[in-house]
C-alpha cells in the first residue's frame, strides 16, 4: 500500500467539496433529513445596504452565523428588525431554536435582550476574547 496524507494550505473549493459532501452524506444517512439551506437577510434604505444577517437551517435548528449593522446606524433598532426576520424565517422552516456563537461581549448583551441565553463559554478562546454559545427557543 502506498498511501499518503497530503496537507493543503488555503484549499480551493475543489479541495473541500468532496470531504464536506462526504460528511454531509454520512450525517444525513445517520439522522435522516435534508442538507442545510443558507439564508441571507438584508436591510436597506433607498438601495443602500445598512446591515444584514446570514444563517442556515438544518433539521430543526437555525444557525445564526452573522448579524451586522453599519457603524453609524447601530443602536437604532436595525439589528432587532433584522433579527425579527431571522426568527420568522426559522419558524417557517420548522426550527425549534436558533443557535449562535460570538466573541463580542457587547453582542452578548444584545442577544440577551432578544431572548437568548448563554449555554456555554470558552474562556480566552482567542487572546483576550471569550467565545460565547447562545440559544433562543422559538
Amino acid at each position: 500500500m502506498d498511501m499518503e496524507v497530503v496537507v493543503v494550505a488555503d484549499p480551493d473549493e475543489k479541495d473541500l467539496e468532496l470531504i464536506e459532501q462526504g460528511v454531509l452524506d454520512y450525517g444525513i444517512s445517520e439522522v435522516g433529513g435534508k442538507l442545510p439551506r443558507k439564508w441571507a437577510f438584508h436591510i436597506t434604505d433607498n438601495g443602500e445596504l445598512l446591515g444584514g444577517a446570514t444563517g442556515r437551517d438544518h433539521l430543526s435548528q437555525f444557525y445564526l452565523d452573522n448579524i451586522w449593522v453599519v457603524e453609524e446606524r447601530r443602536l437604532k433598532g436595525l439589528g432587532g428588525r433584522i433579527h425579527e426576520e431571522v426568527v420568522a424565517c426559522a419558524e417557517k422552516c420548522g426550527c425549534r431554536r436558533i443557535l449562535l456563537s460570538t466573541l463580542n461581549k457587547r453582542a452578548v448583551k444584545f442577544y440577551r435582550k432578544l431572548g437568548y441565553e448563554k449555554i456555554a463559554e470558552i474562556d480566552d478562546y482567542v487572546s483576550g476574547f471569550d467565545l460565547f454559545f447562545m440559544v433562543k427557543m422559538i
